[in-house]
């Protein structure tokens, strides 16, 4: 009897810790969405301050940012 206590315990632990785990994934998954590469930028960019600006008057998004992680390259975040 206390060994399928200790079962039955021990398999609402690792729901509830799967269930934790998989929350904290959507949360990621959410905010890699709001990254994407302008499709209005043309060339490097070399300067944040443009490509925010064309982030949000061209693209509509939230803000926009040069990120020099593989090549000079505009990315709009939309949240």
């Amino acid at each position: 009897m206390a060994k399928s206590q200790i079962q039955c315990a021990a398999f609402l632990a690792l729901l509830f810790c799967f269930l934790i785990a998989s929350s904290e994934m959507m949360q990621k998954a959410e905010a890699l969405g709001c990254e994407k590469p302008s499709t209005t930028w043309s060339g490097p960019c070399l300067f944040s301050d443009d490509c925010n600006n064309q982030c949000i008057n061209w693209e509509g998004a939230v803000h926009g940012e040069c990120s020099f992680a593989l090549g000079p390259e505009c990315f709009c975040y939309f949240c």
